[in-house]
């Protein structure tokens, strides 16, 4: 069930969630995956970011509470940014355990 903020911003929402998914769906081995979620999450987080400095306009615009609103919004951003931090992190060990054991293997 969607909630009523979901409705004000759907494209943003429905990025968010696609994001989210795979996210989760991650695999430690893919790192063209990580280094493409992790820069999703990054772009997409400026997006919240944005979106939670004009709650007061888009909560007046339709009638809900601007505190909730730029919580819901606010919530969204840390998510991504903790996405970002996170596949950004994962990249960089696959990465190296990558070339270690090119390197072993030589």
């Amino acid at each position: 069930m969607k909630s009523e903020f979901e409705k004000i911003v759907p494209e943003d929402t429905r990025q968010f969630k696609d994001l989210f998914k795979r996210y989760r769906d991650k695999r430690l081995e893919d790192l063209s995956e990580l280094n493409d979620i992790a820069t999703q999450a990054l772009i997409l987080a400026q997006r919240w970011c944005e979106i939670q400095s004009i709650a007061s306009v888009i909560a007046k615009e339709n009638d809900v509470s601007k505190t909730d609103f730029q919580t819901w919004a606010y919530q969204h951003y840390r998510n991504l940014q903790e996405m970002h931090i996170d596949c950004r992190s994962l990249y960089k060990c696959a990465r190296e355990d990558l070339k270690a054991n090119l390197l072993m293997e030589n």
